[in-house]
C-alpha cells in the first residue's frame, strides 16, 4: 500500500503502469471529489485504455491519507498546495489533470499557478454558482446536514445520479462515505459551492476540456458555460444520461475522451481557406462582445476604475476617491479581491495573514471590509462594488484596473507561440510598463510573493524579447527593453543580457560601465 511522508503528513496514493510509455514524461493524475476517495475511479480506470503511468490519490482526510490541519480552516489552497507537493515528491515531469467537483477545482487552480507542469485539463461536474446565488446555496446545504451525523447519501442517490436506487456502483460509494468523516465533507462541499472556478480557467494556459451531465441538478453549469464559452482553449461537452456522478454513470464514454484528450495533438491546425481560418476566431469574438455588452447593460452607469501601476487612484463614477484608502488594509483588500472577483472571508485571511490566529484574523477582516465597503459606494446611493454576502465575498459592476489589464497582458504574451507575434506583444506590455510596479502598502507575505512573482513574468518575458532582437541585431530595442525592466528589477540577468549585447556590438565602454553596475548591485 504505498504511501508518501510529506510535511510530516501520510498521503496515500497509487501509481498505475509506471513504465508503460518509456517515450513520455507524461503522468495522468486523477483528482476525486466530495464524497469518495481514490477507489470512486476503479470502475472508469478499468475501462481506460492509456498509455500513460496513472496516479489517483486520497486527497487530505479522506481515504488513508492523514489530515493536519483543523477541518474549519482548510480552504481549495491547501488541496492545490497538497497536489504540488505530492507531485514533486514523485517528481513527476509533466501531468494531465483529470477532476471531478471538488477535484476539478484543485485541478483548475494548480494548472493555473503552474503552467509549465500541466499538459491538459479535464473538469467533471464542476461546481460553478453566479456571485449573488452562492449563500443562497450554502445555506441550503447547511440545512441539509443540519442535525446529521453521516453524509446524506439517500438524498444523493435521488438528485444527483441517473443510476437506479441499489446500484452495485451506488453500494459501492455508500460504503466509501462510511470511511469520511462528516465534518469534512461539509466543508468540502461548502468549499466547493462558494468557489470561484472561472478565474483560474481564465489563467490556465494548456487546453481544457469541461464535462457536464445533461441532466445535472447540484451543480448546474449555465454559469460555468457562459464565461467559458469565448475562451479559445476551453472546450465544453454535455455527457448524455449523466448527473454528478458522471464517472460512474458513464464510464466507457468518459475513459474514451479522456484518451483522446490527452493523446490529441493541441496545435492550431494550419488551414488554408482564409475565410474558413478567420470564422471561428470571429465568432469567439462575438459571443465575447455581445457577453460585454450584457453586463455593460447589467452594471450600466456603475463604474469603477482602479490604477495601481506607478501610483495608485480610484475612480468612482468619474470621480476620485481620495480619503481612507491609506489604512485598514484598503489598498491590499482591493487588490486582493480585484485578483479574486469572487473568494471567501476565509480565503482572504489564509492569504492576507497566515500566521495570524483565525479568530483575531476574521474579527480584524471584518472591519476592514466593512470600511472597504464605504469606499467602494457610490456617493448619494446604496450601491457599493464590494458585495459581502455572509462569508463570500465579491467585486460586482462595471470595473476596470490597469494590474489585471497588465497580468492579460503577460499571460497573452507567455501562450503566444509564433515568434513575430509574442515579440509584438511584449513590446506593447513593456511600452506600458511604469518605472514602479506597485507603491510601497501594507506589505504581507502574500502581497510581496505576488509582486515577485509579477517581476520574474515580466523579467522572463523580457529577456527573451530582448534575445530575440539581439538575433535580428536589433540592439537599440533590444537594450531600450532591457534598461526600461532594470528601472524596477534590477535583476542579474537582465544586467549580463545587458552587458552581452553591448560586447557584442563593440560597445566596450557601455558594456564595463553597466558590470559596474552589476557588481555594486550584486555586493549591496
Amino acid at each position: 500500500m504505498p504511501f508518501k511522508r510529506i510535511n510530516g503528513r501520510n498521503v496515500h496514493y497509487q501509481l498505475h503502469n509506471p513504465s508503460s510509455n518509456p517515450s513520455t514524461n507524461d503522468t495522468l493524475i486523477f483528482v476525486h471529489s466530495n464524497a469518495v476517495d481514490l477507489r470512486a475511479y476503479d470502475s472508469l480506470l478499468k475501462t481506460l485504455d492509456c498509455s500513460y503511468p496513472i496516479l489517483r490519490y486520497d486527497l487530505r482526510g479522506y481515504g488513508k491519507s492523514e489530515n493536519d490541519i483543523p477541518i474549519n480552516e482548510l480552504t481549495i489552497q491547501h488541496f492545490i498546495m497538497d497536489l504540488r507537493d505530492l507531485i514533486d515528491a514523485l517528481d513527476l515531469k509533466s501531468v494531465h489533470l483529470v477532476g471531478w467537483q471538488l477535484g476539478a477545482l484543485i485541478s483548475a487552480g494548480y494548472a493555473a499557478l503552474f503552467p509549465t507542469m500541466v499538459k491538459t485539463v479535464m473538469l467533471m461536474a464542476m461546481p460553478c454558482h453566479p456571485p449573488h446565488m452562492i449563500e443562497s446555496i450554502r445555506t441550503h446545504r447547511r440545512e441539509l446536514s443540519a442535525n446529521q451525523k453521516e453524509i446524506p447519501f439517500d438524498y444523493l442517490e435521488a438528485m444527483a445520479t441517473t443510476l437506479p436506487k441499489g446500484h452495485s456502483e451506488l453500494k459501492r460509494l455508500r460504503e466509501y462515505a462510511k470511511g469520511i468523516e462528516f465534518e469534512l465533507y461539509v466543508k468540502a462541499m461548502d468549499l466547493s459551492v462558494s468557489a470561484d472556478p472561472i478565474t483560474p480557467i481564465k489563467q490556465i494556459s494548456c487546453p481544457v476540456l469541461i464535462l457536464s451531465g445533461a441532466k445535472e441538478m447540484l451543480f448546474p453549469f449555465h454559469y460555468l458555460k457562459l464565461h467559458t464559452v469565448h475562451i479559445p482553449h476551453c472546450h465544453h461537452l454535455i455527457i448524455p444520461n449523466a448527473a454528478s456522478f458522471i464517472v460512474l454513470e458513464q464510464p466507457k464514454l468518459i475513459a474514451q475522451i479522456i484518451d483522446d484528450f490527452v493523446t490529441e495533438q493541441h496545435d492550431t491546425p494550419t488551414i488554408k481557406d482564409s475565410f474558413i481560418r478567420d470564422l471561428g476566431e470571429s465568432m469567439l469574438e462575438y459571443v465575447n462582445q455581445i457577453q460585454n455588452e450584457w453586463l455593460h447593460k447589467l452594471h450600466a452607469h456603475k463604474q469603477l476604475q482602479v490604477k495601481m501601476l506607478g501610483y495608485f487612484r480610484v475612480t468612482i463614477q468619474g470621480k476620485p476617491s481620495e480619503v481612507g484608502w491609506n489604512k485598514r488594509f484598503a489598498k491590499q483588500l482591493l487588490l486582493y479581491l480585484l485578483l479574486n472577483r469572487s473568494t471567501t472571508r476565509e480565503n482572504i485571511c489564509e492569504a492576507l495573514w497566515p500566521n495570524m490566529p483565525i479568530q483575531q484574523a476574521r474579527a480584524n477582516l471584518r472591519v476592514y471590509l466593512s470600511h472597504l465597503r464605504k469606499l467602494l459606494t457610490i456617493p448619494d446611493s446604496e450601491y457599493s462594488f464590494l458585495v459581502i454576502d455572509g462569508s463570500h465575498v465579491y467585486l460586482q459592476g462595471d470595473i476596470h484596473c490597469d494590474v489585471t489589464t497588465l497580468l492579460e497582458q503577460i499571460r497573452e504574451a507567455m501562450k503566444e507561440r509564433i515568434p513575430s507575434i509574442r515579440q509584438q506583444l511584449i513590446d506593447q506590455l513593456v511600452q506600458s510598463l511604469p518605472i514602479n510596479l506597485i507603491e510601497d502598502t501594507q506589505a504581507t507575505d502574500w502581497l510581496l510573493a505576488w509582486h515577485t512573482q509579477l517581476e520574474e513574468d515580466i523579467i522572463e518575458l523580457v529577456l527573451w524579447n530582448a534575445q530575440h532582437y539581439q538575433k535580428q541585431k536589433d540592439y537599440d530595442s533590444a537594450i531600450h527593453q532591457l534598461k526600461k525592466a532594470l528601472q524596477f528589477s534590477p535583476d542579474m540577468e537582465l544586467y549580463q543580457c545587458l552587458i552581452d549585447i553591448y560586447e557584442e556590438n563593440g560597445n566596450l565602454d557601455k558594456a564595463l560601465k553597466w558590470r559596474q553596475r552589476m557588481q555594486q548591485f550584486d555586493h549591496l
